[in-house]
């Protein structure tokens, strides 16, 4: 594995740790909102990376040569579609996940007046 792909591996997964301490900790309901969009897309980027080959001039999965050496290249440099499909799946999903999750948040905010789940809760006055 190169020092890149180390690199994009240990970001995404600092991110991801980054995005649960939010939604773990933080009272304020926009802000878990906006950690577990965070959460997610970070999740999409580890899926891309897994279709990912590590070969010199990847090629995108894409058959342009009807011939045995099209395919054999293909094969050899192609990086996976499966991934990327599923990928932007979970986009389209994830963002009708987080509009209906705001959604939420403002007729909380409009019916109680906070989005701070203590106060919701009922933990602090």
């Amino acid at each position: 594995m190169s020092l890149a792909a180390s690199l994009v591996i240990t970001a995404t997964v600092a991110t991801m740790l980054i995005a649960l301490y939010g939604v773990a900790v933080r009272p304020n309901l926009v802000k878990k909102v906006l950690c577990l969009s965070l959460f997610s897309d970070m999740v999409n980027v580890l899926v891309i990376f897994l279709g990912y080959r590590d070969v010199k001039n990847p090629l995108p999965p894409v058959l342009t040569e009807y011939s045995s050496e099209g395919v054999t290249k293909l094969v050899e440099r192609g990086v996976d579609p499966f991934p990327q499909a599923l990928t932007i799946t979970a986009i389209v999903i994830g963002l009708a996940v987080t509009v209906l999750m705001a959604y939420g948040v403002i007729h909380i905010q409009r019916k109680y007046g906070t989005v701070d789940v203590r106060k919701l809760a009922g933990w602090e006055e």
